[in-house]
């Protein structure tokens, strides 16, 4: 499938980017379906808004950095500095909420607000002062995979194998933490590991899907998969694969468009086409519903 959407996305010359995006997507996709049914559980859905604009703050950070520091001046010193944005931000709100100092929404709308409004306010004094170099905002926030490196893409794919590795090998303490906290903690499991872990994976994947769909739009990848896969069944299994399989199709098919039409950006092209599985789901799920009554 990767190797046919890689074929049908550019000519020979620009074959093997194409397939480098289409590797990376599908791999970050992937991740985020397994994740995002944990997410959907746990009702963690404002999370990945927090985590990814705290991303975006570090962007502006290294955007202002830049000034001082010419060598920051290029995408992978930004990215890397909006990583250690999202790494903190995913700490912080962890211990928050474990703690129970503020709740677990208000600590999540706390860095939403502070880190969305820096990045913005960095991006305005950098415009102002005239400086070239980064792109614009509209790139970090909707994405942009276009010539994507075979460094990068083999990061994701490494990242995302990562994840995936993990969840499946420890499915069954985070299953029952999901879905009720006391009992895994009665019943032996470490409790303050799988949460701090669970919202660390999640991090990983937003800081690796950010130059897929951007700030903006990458936590859908860890709604919307889970929230459809949830709606078709009720077995884990199921729930699981449904999710994979909507993740891979929306985000190679959001590729697709966007080099049959170059205006629309693949972060938007992908989200939109997982919110059109989504509702096939809701209503298939709906249907089966109200047959079975």
């Amino acid at each position: 499938m990767i190797l046919h959407a890689a074929a049908i996305l550019g000519d020979s010359s620009a074959a093997s980017d194409a397939f480098r995006a289409v590797a990376a997507s599908a791999s970050v996709g992937i991740a985020g379906a397994v994740l995002s049914v944990f997410v959907v559980l746990r009702r963690w859905a404002y999370l990945g808004d927090g985590i990814a604009h705290a991303g975006f703050g570090g962007i502006g950070t290294a955007v202002l950095l830049s000034i001082a520091f010419p060598a920051l001046n290029n995408g992978t010193a930004i990215y890397l500095i909006a990583t250690v944005f999202s790494l903190a931000t995913a700490l912080a709100v962890a211990s928050i909420s474990r703690r129970r100092a503020v709740s677990g929404d208000a600590a999540i709308g706390i860095f939403v607000a502070a880190t969305l409004a820096w990045g913005f306010i960095a991006f305005g004094i950098h415009a102002h002062l005239g400086r070239g170099g980064p792109g614009g905002w509209e790139d970090y926030l909707l994405g942009n995979i276009n010539g994507i490196s075979s460094a990068a893409t083999a990061l994701a794919v490494a990242v995302s194998a990562g994840i995936v590795i993990t969840v499946f090998a420890l499915h069954r303490q985070i299953i029952l933490y999901c879905f009720d906290p006391t009992l895994a903690e009665i019943t032996g499991v470490p409790v303050g590991f799988v949460h701090y872990l669970l919202i660390l994976l999640v991090a990983l994947v937003i800081i690796i899907g950010m130059r897929l769909s951007g700030n903006l739009l990458v936590p859908a990848l860890l709604v919307l998969p889970g929230a459809a896969g949830l709606r078709v069944s009720r077995s884990m299994r199921v729930v699981m694969a449904v999710a994979i399989v909507a993740s891979v199709i929306a985000t190679v098919a959001g590729l697709v468009v966007s080099r049959r039409w170059e205006y629309i950006s693949p972060g938007p092209a992908m989200v939109s086409v997982l919110f059109l599985e989504f509702l096939v789901a809701h209503f298939a799920g709906a249907g089966s519903k109200s047959g079975r009554d």
